[in-house]
Formats: C-alpha cells, structure tokens, sequence
C-alpha cells in the first residue's frame, strides 16, 4: 500500500519526522508555526465543533487517559467515529481547494 506522505527520495518508505517542520520554514513560518502547531489546531477546533466527542478526539491524537483505571480496562478505539471526525477534518482543510483525486493524480518526481 503506497504512503499517503511518501519520502520524497523513496516512496515506499515514509517522509521524514522532520519533513513538515522544514517545509514550514520554507514557506516562511519559521519561529511562527511548528507541526505540532497542527495537533493543537485540530483539537481545538474539533473540540470546539463536537464538545461530545472530546475522549474520541484524544484518542486520535493518541492521548493516554489520565486515570489509570479507564486505561486498564476501558479499549475501546472508536474507529467509526474516527473516521468521520477525520473526513469532517479533511473537508475543512479541504475547503476551497481543487478536488483531492486531482492533487494526488498529479506528477510525481
């Protein structure tokens, strides 16, 4: 299965950890916007939009659960609702923009 974020030297490996953080400094935001900066920009949004789904938002930000008790026993994932956290997610920052097919059947290098 090809990588949604391919390195840009070998695509069957994955891009870099550091990939986004250079590309931010590239484009200008250096100092004023790390990737991190986007965690918190989708927590608090999500957060804000679906306050219900807050245990399934830091699930998907891959949040412990601070009582050690629910972490022992309670396992569930929520894929469900996840995935349609994430397509609620995708189409906002989609918003505007040429259609996801087109970008992604673009040129590769």
């Amino acid at each position: 299965m090809p990588f949604v974020f391919p390195n840009g030297r070998n695509a069957h490996k994955p891009m870099s950890e550091n990939a986004l953080g250079y590309l931010l400094n590239r484009a200008g935001y250096h100092q004023r916007h790390v990737p991190h900066g986007w965690r918190a920009t989708f927590s608090s949004i999500m957060n804000e939009r679906f306050p219900a789904d807050r245990a399934v938002i830091d699930l998907m930000l891959a949040h412990a659960p601070k009582d050690k008790v629910e972490a022992a026993y309670n396992r569930a994932k929520h894929l469900k609702r996840r995935r349609e956290l994430s397509q609620i997610w995708a189409d906002l920052l989609l918003e505007g923009m040429r259609p996801a097919h087109e970008i992604v059947a673009g040129p590769m290098r």
